[in-house]
């Protein structure tokens, strides 16, 4: 039932999502916890998407659906945050706890994305404990973190919590030297020319290399910079044995950029789920990498 299948190694909480959203039974907030890589984004637009589909089922062709995949749902709000090392209370109340007030617009839900939910200040956290005193029949909230021990002990005992899986993190499907082929290119795609990104692509597109596992390649190697910027700790790596190359990234990819490169995936991964043109999708992804040796702005 719905996208399931794009989330290997997850099954424990797809069999709990499914059956709730068949029979109705629905809390109004949930906490997915798991180790960094682990696909607790994906299982929350998943569910998402399941609860706001026409059919119940995440079908992938109603106008809910459609909408979704193409990033426009009206009531499916991806909470952001303007600082990396922190999610503050004017952010939490504007884009969640002001806007619940706000009936859906077409869907049966509001549902509102917090990724990094350990972010959370605790003004922030007092915030968004006094909707979940009082909820609307209407309003779900995921939150997605790495470690739910950041976050208050009221906002746990009044939330559903799923541990993911640990250990899978999606790139043991790219084969060995797909891999390689693949971070070749990352690692060195700032100092490219935009003519040799192309080919690139095309030459993963002819060797049968998924479009769905680059782009979750490029989200990996971009989260580990976003890891090393901010901690500097190699333990702390998906892709530990690119240490020095994750290092030099870091210095040359600046805080926007990152966020601005991993929005783009998102978009170019629902452009090809449509039927873009992959060449053209996959190289203006491609050609976004292309960056200043230094930047100003870290």
């Amino acid at each position: 039932m719905g996208n399931w299948d794009r989330i290997p190694g997850q099954e424990k909480i797809q069999d709990y999502f499914t059956p709730a959203v068949e029979s109705g039974q629905i809390s109004h907030a949930y906490i997915l916890e798991g180790e960094p890589g682990t696909p607790g984004r994906e299982l929350a637009e998943a569910f998402a998407r399941m609860l706001q589909c026409e059919k119940g089922n995440g079908c992938g062709v109603c106008p809910s659906c459609r909408a979704f995949d193409e990033g426009n749902h009206p009531d499916v709000i991806r909470v952001t945050h303007e600082k990396p090392d922190v999610i503050r209370v004017t952010e939490i109340r504007d884009q969640l706890v002001d806007d619940m007030g706000i009936r859906p617009y077409r869907g049966p839900y509001k549902i509102y994305l917090v990724e990094e939910a350990e972010k959370l200040n605790v003004q922030a956290q007092n915030a968004l404990l006094k909707t979940l005193e009082e909820p609307p029949g209407y309003g779900i909230i995921l939150l997605i973190t790495v470690n739910a021990g950041a976050l208050l002990p009221t906002i746990r005992s009044r939330s559903i919590c799923l541990e993911l899986a640990s250990g899978g993190t999606g790139l043991e499907l790219l084969e060995e030297e797909q891999r390689r082929q693949v971070l070749s290119v990352l690692k060195r795609a700032s100092d490219c020319d935009r003519a040799e990104l192309a080919a690139a692509a095309e030459e993963w597109k002819e060797e049968g290399i998924s479009p769905r596992l680059v782009l979750h390649l490029i989200r990996v190697w971009f989260r580990d910079i976003l890891v090393w910027k901010d901690a500097g700790q190699d333990r702390l790596l998906i892709l530990k044995e690119e240490v020095r190359a994750v290092r030099e990234a870091a210095e040359r990819y600046s805080y926007p950029t990152i966020q601005r490169i991993l929005e783009l995936t998102d978009r170019t991964e629902k452009r090809i789920a449509s039927n873009v043109n992959y060449e053209l999708a996959m190289e203006l992804l491609l050609a976004a990498l292309r960056v200043p040796e230094r930047q100003e702005e870290r």
